[in-house]
């Protein structure tokens, strides 16, 4: 029970934190700018791409712009530890705050978490305005399936993603517990694999083997197509078996990065890192 209070009051910390320095409607509108140019972008890239061959279909021009907001909704939370680890060391606040062996796991499953919650909304919001302002100006109608129970499958498939990335945060915040500095490199590299990985931009068959199975393997990919059978598809069938596949994978990577920052964090405190300014 106590590890779950420090988790709430974690969740509660970093939504503080991250929502509540000035307005909060502000601040939600401001986060979605990034998502929204970034779909956008790839977006138009996919129609300019299209619409030269005479190929344009607004099937797949969704299953674009969804993949996007998706794949910017992991990057929002997924490296949350690692971004919090560098905060506290960049304000010489680390040792203070991770006092006790296990405090530092549960703090940044809070932070985690509330990164997660205000990604949820400014991604839901992202798509929205994304898919007005590509129908605005394309005239191209987004085949999305908007119904009480597409929209409750997709927050769904959200949730199910959370042990996913979470255990991501915690290998990259293995990672950062050593680091000196340059915390944000190897998130940014990870990112650039995960967009190629992840099917998020253009299916993983198109992948040579041995990759296109290693990328099927992946939460993060069977989150995706999750997310899709839900809003594109409709094919419940499928949005189960992603699903199923998506906690399994997820568990598997929180189990893995849990344990692996476990060992990380017993090793910087008997090596004296925690208690020194890195970055």
């Amino acid at each position: 029970m106590s590890a779950l209070r420090s988790v709430a009051a974690s969740v509660w910390l970093g939504i503080y934190r991250d929502l509540c320095w000035t307005f909060p409607a502000t601040v939600l509108a401001l986060k979605t700018i990034a998502p929204i140019a970034s779909a956008m972008t790839v977006s138009l890239i996919f129609y300019l791409g299209a619409a030269t061959t005479g190929s344009l279909d607004p099937g797949r021009l969704s299953y674009v712009l969804l993949g996007a907001v998706l794949y910017a909704h992991i990057a929002a939370y997924a490296y949350s530890p690692t971004f919090c680890i560098a905060e506290g060391k960049n304000l010489s606040v680390f040792a203070n705050i991770y006092m006790a062996p296990s405090s530092s796991a549960a703090y940044l499953a809070g932070r985690a978490v509330a990164s997660f919650l205000i990604s949820v909304c400014s991604s839901l919001l992202a798509l929205v305005a994304a898919s007005y302002i590509l129908g605005a100006t394309l005239h191209v109608s987004m085949p999305f399936m908007v119904t009480p129970l597409s929209v409750t499958l997709l927050l769904v498939a959200l949730a199910a993603d959370v042990p996913a990335s979470l255990g991501l945060g915690y290998v990259l915040g293995s990672y950062s517990l050593f680091a000196s500095k340059f915390e944000w490199a190897l998130p940014s590299y990870i990112s650039g694999l995960l967009m190629v990985f992840s099917g998020a931009i253009f299916p993983t068959s198109v992948l040579p083997w041995p990759f296109a199975g290693a990328a099927n393997a992946l939460p993060f990919t069977q989150f995706i197509a999750a997310a899709r059978d839900a809003m594109i598809y409709g094919q419940l069938g499928a949005y189960g078996t992603s699903l199923v596949l998506t906690l399994l994978g997820g568990i598997s990577f929180l189990l893995i990065g849990l344990a692996l920052f476990t060992l990380s964090e017993r090793k910087a405190r008997k090596d004296g890192v925690i208690d020194r300014r890195l970055a």
